[in-house]
């Protein structure tokens, strides 16, 4: 079913009073810019919540189709902002809204499978969600991208430990310095690096890892470990197909029994709720 947002608190202005309120301040105060449009969003806040909430989004951004040939792409955090080279939209999408359960039944594919250079720049340290809270507003504004989220029952994999106590495994260690690097390599970074058989990261929660062990487990996976903050990890296993050129890696265990043994978590099978996020309208970017 579709998810709807709460009732406005008693004494907020109705929809139609916020809009005669933008209307009223923007005819008084002449054109835009972007300290004022930043001022007109929060008095939408304010008028349906109640409280005050700045919007955060990039001071700068530049957005190019990319020209290379190369299938390979990153999304990369930086202390103030994010580059992009070569990401499709797609994946665009699925870092900023932090899901892979995007319906694009309503997008096509020459929208959905471009690949972009992004360049975007926030002015100030960025950390945790933030860089996903300014992701989303570049997209929403540049892409003129509309959603709406629809959940739904469906079989999970709850992620817990594997053995009572809350103890992670040798390869799960809390980031000693959960701040992105300020000129990251593979050896230094922020994020998810997924490969045949393996997957690492840097300073990233739980739930991140959870998301990316969906692509294997062949269903959402849930966080239920209680666990807070950032972490590194590493996890080798042998996947359930190996190719020709994969022999190398047919020593490593099974991925439930590399979760146990490297993480010391499992995945525990279970019915939930999960959240559909639809992608209803897409356009190619606006200009720089």
């Amino acid at each position: 079913m579709a998810i709807k947002s709460g009732e406005p608190p008693g004494g907020a202005l109705s929809p139609c009073e916020t809009a005669l309120t933008l209307r009223f301040a923007a005819g008084i105060l002449g054109p835009l810019n972007l300290t004022m449009h930043r001022l007109l969003i929060a008095v939408g806040m304010i008028a349906a919540t109640g409280t005050i909430r700045a919007q955060l989004t990039f001071e700068a951004a530049s957005i190019r189709v990319s020209t290379s040939d190369n299938p390979g792409f990153s999304v990369t955090r930086k202390p103030a902002g994010i580059t992009a080279t070569n990401a499709p939209f797609e994946y665009l999408a699925e870092v900023a809204y932090q899901t892979k359960l995007i319906d694009w039944s309503h997008v096509p594919d020459s929208l959905r499978l471009q690949r972009y250079d992004i360049v975007a720049n926030a002015g100030m340290k960025l950390s945790g969600d933030q860089y996903w809270e300014m992701l989303r507003a570049l997209l929403e504004d540049r892409f003129n991208l509309k959603f709406h989220r629809e959940s739904k029952e469906s079989q999970v994999f709850a992620l817990v430990f594997a053995k009572n106590g809350t103890t992670p495994g040798p390869k799960l260690t809390a980031s000693p310095n959960p701040d992105c690097p300020a000129n990251p390599n593979g050896s230094n970074f922020c994020g998810v690096q997924v490969g045949y058989g393996a997957m690492f990261g840097q300073r990233v929660p739980v739930t991140r890892i959870a998301r990316e062990l969906g692509s294997f487990a062949g269903r959402p996976v849930q966080d239920r470990t209680g666990l807070s903050g950032v972490f590194d990890f590493e996890l080798r296993w042998t996947p359930d197909q190996l190719d020709s050129k994969s022999a190398a890696i047919d020593s490593e265990p099974s991925l439930t029994t590399a979760l146990e043994e490297q993480l010391g978590l499992k995945l525990k099978p279970e019915k939930g709720q999960i959240e559909i996020l639809v992608i209803d309208h897409l356009e190619k970017p606006s200009e720089n």
